[in-house]
């Protein structure tokens, strides 16, 4: 590895300038995606969304974000000044994640807000759920808006017919891939791809040489083509026996066992079955997760009190789903599910139903204001009710925040976030001893009256 980790020297081409080398495998791989331009990314997928963003909106602009976003979007938010309009995702009702988000709201949220620049978009989610991405594109389009989205986890959807749309295919006009979740570049490399004429393209890669080190990887800038140089030559073979093997798991489980794998039924747009997203009951898909790893060598990707996500891609075998499918069966054959185990997951269900995650990431001071706070406290999350929040909250993976810098801490989210840590789910943002950052003294609040005078209609009190 250590013989590619070059420097810019004569033949090796520059990525903030590419000419020669990388100017070519970048050609190359847009050739592959079917976009007019392809951007090597390696500071990862974040600085592909903080570029995108930037780029195609100016300060005070207004971007349509949907709230299971990754932290990524957030910040670019923050960094750009820039004001979000909070749309809300179909929620799964049992799992309590963002499925999607619906033609409906889309529209909605434009005929509210005329002003709206464009909209970025998570798709595939992080369960491998989906949205109609051809759709949104369209309505956004017939505006003259733009749809960014943060495909991340959807690098391989090209690669199958088998699988959901590809968001260029659908005609998203900038398209942020991470090549290293599932077609196994080396970690922090992804790509970004631009189509058509709705944004402006040498904006968007003027913030990527700002944005990314000056000093790019060589051995980062291989890994990626050569992982796309796999996936179009193997991919294909690859994902179609992955999605086959889930699809047969689903068909042949029983419903009443403790273990069961997500089959996205009710998916309109359909569901991206190189996630192997377990739902479980009479057993917590942390305790799952843990016998997976010690008794039969499975790493997971996440779990929680009553689910856990395996992932796939590039270098997964027929012999590691024979391994899983038979591991789950071993321990489903140990595990009874009675009136307790059906309690307990309804009262899992009823927790996060309570919280209106809309209003939790509302800030109640602009976001880069929020961020730029300097008189800050750090107190228990017990006693952080009706605070503003510091800084970011945020469980991890999937690195969706549920509360930013200048939101109100609600009694609910307390309680939902202890829950969270019970389950030892990582929580950016609370340290070992469960303290959160706060603002500590909330800004003055002013307003003109009808003669033109500033007056304070809220103080640090609350008073009026």
């Amino acid at each position: 590895l250590y013989d590619y980790d070059i420097t810019e020297i004569p033949g090796a081409d520059n990525l903030h300038d590419a000419q020669g080398i990388i100017a070519q495998a970048q050609q190359k791989l847009a050739a592959i995606y079917h976009s007019d331009e392809a951007a090597i990314l390696v500071n990862g997928t974040t600085t592909g969304i903080h570029s995108a963003i930037l780029g195609s909106c100016a300060p005070g602009a207004q971007l349509l974000v949907p709230i299971n976003c990754h932290r990524a979007v957030f910040g670019a938010l923050g960094l750009g000044r820039i004001e979000a309009v909070f749309i809300t995702p179909e929620i799964d009702k049992n799992l309590g994640f963002g499925r999607s988000i619906s033609v409906a709201t889309v529209h909605q949220a434009l005929a509210k807000h005329p002003p709206i620049a464009g909209m970025i978009l998570t798709n595939p989610s992080y369960y491998g759920t989906t949205s109609d991405l051809a759709q949104i594109a369209e309505i956004l389009h017939e505006q003259g808006k733009f749809l960014i989205v943060d495909e991340a986890h959807g690098a391989h959807l090209r690669f199958s017919e088998n699988l959901p749309q590809d968001a260029l295919s659908a005609g998203a006009d900038v398209v942020i891939q991470s090549t290293h979740k599932i077609l196994g570049s080396l970690t922090q490399s992804s790509l970004l791809h631009i189509q058509g004429s709705r944004i402006d393209r040498q904006k968007i890669k003027s913030y990527l040489s700002l944005l990314q080190s000056s000093s790019p990887s060589y051995p980062l800038m291989i890994s990626v083509e050569e992982s796309v140089d796999a996936a179009h030559e193997r991919g294909e073979a690859v994902f179609n026996m992955i999605e086959a093997a889930h699809r047969e798991f689903c068909q042949n489980q029983n419903g009443q066992q403790a273990v069961t794998l997500y089959d996205g039924n009710g998916l309109a747009n359909g569901y991206d079955r190189s996630k192997w997203l377990f739902q479980t009951r009479g057993i917590t898909g942390t305790e799952v997760a843990a016998r997976l790893s010690a008794e039969y060598g499975i790493q997971c990707e996440m779990s929680g009190d009553n689910y856990l996500l395996a992932m796939t891609g590039m270098g997964t075998s027929r012999e590691d789903l024979v391994r899983i499918t038979q591991a789950i069966g071993a321990i489903n054959k140990t595990i009874r599910v009675d009136s307790t185990a059906e309690k307990e997951a309804k009262r899992h269900t009823q927790l996060w139903a309570g919280i209106d995650f809309t209003a939790a990431v509302q800030t109640e001071i602009p976001l880069w204001e929020a961020l730029a706070w300097e008189n800050r406290d750090q107190i228990v999350l017990e006693q952080a009710v009706g605070q503003l929040a510091g800084d970011f909250i945020i469980p991890y993976p999937p690195g969706i925040p549920v509360l930013l810098p200048g939101s109100r801490i609600s009694p609910e989210k307390v309680v939902y976030l202890n829950d969270l840590l019970d389950q030892q789910v990582a929580v950016v943002g609370i340290d070992a001893k469960r303290t959160v950052t706060i603002i500590k003294k909330e800004p003055v609040i002013m307003e003109k009256n009808h003669q033109g005078q500033l007056i304070v209609i809220e103080g640090v009190d609350g008073s009026g």
